[in-house]
């Protein structure tokens, strides 16, 4: 007996001193603070100074699909040594590194369920046993499997419904299985049977890919069932249950047949999308449009949803409650009238299911807009439909798709108005409701998203003192990763001694100076700019004649010379080189100045202007330098000083002085409009509106919150103030498209208010509403995102109610 002066608070402890060879048992009692216990079951003999050896890892271990969040793995035991307490099973997603234990205590069968896995991952899995020496080395690791349902035969088809009917044919239509098995349906087999006789007997040996069959050879007013087997790769499914009696009669009333094949998708929050077939049988005359009916589950009590017939076979519906299940119908129109109804839908409850996923619409690093959708489960042989305005897919020569495992991705290869539309996609063969894998996305029309490197200056060519070529443009501020290829008629050029290539990222500027222009550097330049999204290019033309007027390298006299450079042998052998040059370099005596869309430029005309000269632009006396607001630059025949978002504070006298060399030459203008003019004319002396665009372009000035919350069938009240000179236009836009102002919208004007109202407001009415203002100095945008709840709900708490029943709230 081993005696403890202390008892122990682990259930383990070690014993020392024991001697080697010999075998002993144990045993523990419990102790509390009313005494001792009785003591336990005796250990069996254990002999001290032996180590136990691990037992080895099972063998043949697989895993095999089960469900779309489940695995089952299977093994057998090891091949040599005792018999294990249990196993272990460890899994890890394809592409970590950290294994994760599935059980909590050791299981004693060979075959487990691995629960708890995420739908379309793929998984590996491992398994140890577990023995008095503690566990094994891991198994081998299984295959990678995709965690997806186990491939069944398929459920049986139902809903058959009777679409067309001669005198001897019928066309019937049904729906597919609701478990389609993991795998895609192949076709259906069907059989029909005459009410008059005892036996079924097969239409098809072959399967039926589509859910619409016509049956032949039939007799004329006798009546008829049918039922029908589903297919997939795991074999053909149970028969379904007969269809309703269908008599063989021609049809030849004036209305149209039935719609069919009536479904639902983008199942969201109190609304959803309706899908439906045109009839086949069209009557008397085409079919002009469709009415839609509704009622509740269990209720006979069909309800109109649209008033006016809707000309296309899709409708959103809207205003749903999403604690009731509805089923729809739809109902065809022609010059006769309204047909019978189509068979019902399934059940459906409109609010958004866990998980559902929307389409991604952004820019990739190519610069190219994409819509991307992962599918929340997808199935080996599930595909990605993508449609444009529900009729159809995409023009396949306007996009490109990819896809990866869940995901499918829809680039917009050169976006542009043709492009404009809602697209939508659906992933097929699977079993769960296709509204939570559906998504519509409304693509935006002023293309947004596309990003675009802007350009502040055209391609110029200018000719310097040494006679070099010089062609340049200028961009936006760019990051110091941006690229630039510089093509010349398809070839890249690279920055040589004779044709050196600038590119100067901080301001944006491209340029290319060639030193002996010729024949050969004709052609086609164009810089592409790329900088992380953001892309561009930019061509120029140099194939004529007439793109030569450079200087005096090209026949014409260069402009700072009078006559052209002459030589002469004197008599002392010496060679005299003289040529006529002006003797100032300005122009012009006055400095005007313009609107553009970014300020205002100042600029004044010169003679010549070369690198060599100096100017230098005074603000008030006080001397400016290169900022991010202005900016000073020149070309051979210009000398400019642009201001960019011009402020009150930037009115005043600016100066111009340039230096040629010989002389200092100054000229002063004043933005302010008041005050002397140096060296001005009358036509300078008109209103500060006309140099000061910025401060009469339309502007929204105040007003507008950046979310305004709303109860239902209140009244939205939106005001703001808008300012300009002259007095803007002014456009609503909800979502991107223009508000027409009827029924419940109505705008109201009233000198610089501008208030938008919108009655009785409903969920239709959430979304994002902007304000666009414009006249001839410049155009801007107010926006607000209006949010309804419905009555009872409870808006954000952090969020404060206004008398108006209006919540705002402004961004962080």
């Amino acid at each position: 007996m081993v005696n403890l002066d202390l008892p122990a608070n682990s259930p383990r402890f070690a014993l020392f001193g024991l001697a080697k060879g010999k075998s002993f048992r144990f045993r523990v009692r419990s102790v509390n603070k009313f005494g001792i216990s009785e003591p336990s079951v005796p250990s069996p003999p254990v002999t001290a100074g032996t180590k136990l050896a691990p037992l080895p890892p099972p063998s043949q271990v697989l895993a095999f699909r089960d469900t779309k969040t489940s695995v089952v793995v299977q093994w057998d035991k090891p091949k040599d040594g005792l018999e294990p307490l249990g196993y272990y099973i460890y899994c890890r997603e394809t592409g970590t590194e950290e294994w994760q234990t599935v059980n909590n205590k050791p299981v004693t069968c060979q075959q487990f369920t691995v629960p708890g896995l995420q739908p379309g991952k793929e998984y590996v899995f491992c398994v140890k046993s577990v023995s008095e020496a503690g566990l094994s080395e891991s198994s081998p690791e299984t295959d990678p499997i995709v965690v997806r349902p186990a491939i069944a035969c398929p459920s049986v088809p139902h809903g058959f419904v009777l679409l067309h009917c001669g005198k001897t044919e019928m066309t019937i239509g049904w729906k597919a299985p609701k478990h389609k098995g993991g795998t895609k349906i192949l076709g259906y087999f069907l059989d029909q049977h005459d009410n008059s006789e005892p036996d079924w007997h097969e239409i098809n040996t072959q399967p039926i890919p589509r859910r619409v069959c016509t049956v032949s050879s039939l007799q004329q007013g006798h009546l008829y069932q049918f039922r029908g087997r589903a297919m997939n790769k795991a074999g053909v499914g149970e028969v379904s249950e007969p269809s309703d009696l269908f008599r063989c009669e021609e049809w030849t009333m004036p209305e149209p047949g039935p719609p069919h094949d009536v479904r639902c998708s983008e199942v969201r929050d109190s609304s959803l999308r309706l899908l439906w077939e045109a009839p086949l049988y069209q009557g008397a005359g085409p079919v002009t449009g469709y009415f839609l009916e509704l009622c509740e589950e269990g209720s006979e009590d069909w309800k109109q949803i649209n008033k006016q017939p809707t000309g296309s076979t899709h409708m959103k519906v809207a205003e749903l409650d999403p604690d009731k299940c509805y089923i729809f119908r739809v109902r065809a129109l022609n010059k006769a009238g309204v047909g019978p109804p189509s068979l019902p839908s399934d059940p459906v409850v409109p609010k958004t299911k866990p998980g559902t996923n929307e389409i991604e619409l952004g820019v990739d690093e190519e610069g190219f807009i994409y819509m991307a959708f992962e599918a929340p489960e997808k199935n080996e042989d599930s595909e990605f439909i993508w449609s444009k305005d529900y009729e159809g897919p995409p023009a396949p020569e306007r996009v490109q798709m990819e896809e990866k495992g869940n995901r499918s991705k829809l680039i917009l290869k050169e976006p542009s108005e043709k492009d404009l539309g809602v697209y939508s996609v659906e992933v097929t063969d699977v079993d769960d409701d296709i509204s939570s894998l559906c998504c519509a996305c409304d693509f935006p029309c002023d293309f947004s998203l596309l990003a675009v490197i802007k350009l502040i200056s055209g391609w110029n060519i200018d000719v310097l003192e040494r006679g070099e070529v010089r062609l340049w443009l200028q961009v936006e501020e760019l990051s110091p990763n941006a690229e630039l290829h510089l093509i010349f008629n398809d070839k890249e050029l690279t920055s040589t001694p004779t044709h050196k290539i600038n590119f100067v990222k901080e301001k944006g500027l491209v340029e290319l100076i060639i030193q002996d222009f010729c024949a050969d550097d004709k052609g086609v330049y164009t810089a592409q700019l790329k900088d992380g999204k953001a892309k561009n290019q930019f061509p120029l033309v140099l194939m004529d004649e007439g793109n030569w007027k450079f200087g005096i390298r090209f026949t014409l006299p260069c402009p700072h010379f009078i006559e052209n450079l002459t030589w002469k042998v004197l008599e002392s052998c010496e060679v005299l080189l003289s040529c006529k040059v002006t003797e100032a370099a300005l122009n012009s005596l006055r400095i005007p100045f313009q609107p553009t869309e970014e300020g205002i430029k100042i600029y004044t005309e010169v003679k010549y202007y070369t690198d060599y000269m100096k100017t230098t632009w005074y603000h008030k006396d006080k001397q400016l330098e290169s900022r991010d607001r202005t900016r000073a630059g020149s070309t051979m025949n210009q000398i400019w000083l642009h201001i960019l978002e011009p402020r009150e504070a930037d009115k005043g006298k600016y100066t111009l002085e340039l230096f040629d060399g010989n002389s200092s030459h100054r000229l002063s203008t004043d933005l302010a409009g008041q005050g002397e003019l140096r060296h001005s004319s009358a036509d300078f002396q008109e209103p500060l509106k006309a140099g000061l665009g910025f401060l009469c372009r339309a502007r929204v000035v105040q007003g507008l919150p950046d979310v305004a919350t709303i109860m239902e069938d209140k009244t939205l009240c939106l005001t703001c103030c808008v300012s300009g000179d002259p007095y803007p236009e002014i456009s609503w836009f909800k979502n991107d498209k223009v508000i027409v102002f009827k029924d419940r919208y109505k705008m109201d004007v009233k000198g610089s208010m501008v208030t938008i109202t919108i009655e009785k407001v409903c969920n239709e009415d959430t979304g994002k509403y902007s304000i666009y203002v414009k006249n001839k100095y410049g155009s801007e945008t107010g926006q607000v995102t209006i949010s309804v709840y419905k009555h009872g709900d409870i808006p954000v708490a952090t969020e404060q109610e206004i008398p108006a029943g209006v919540t705002t709230k402004k961004s962080k």
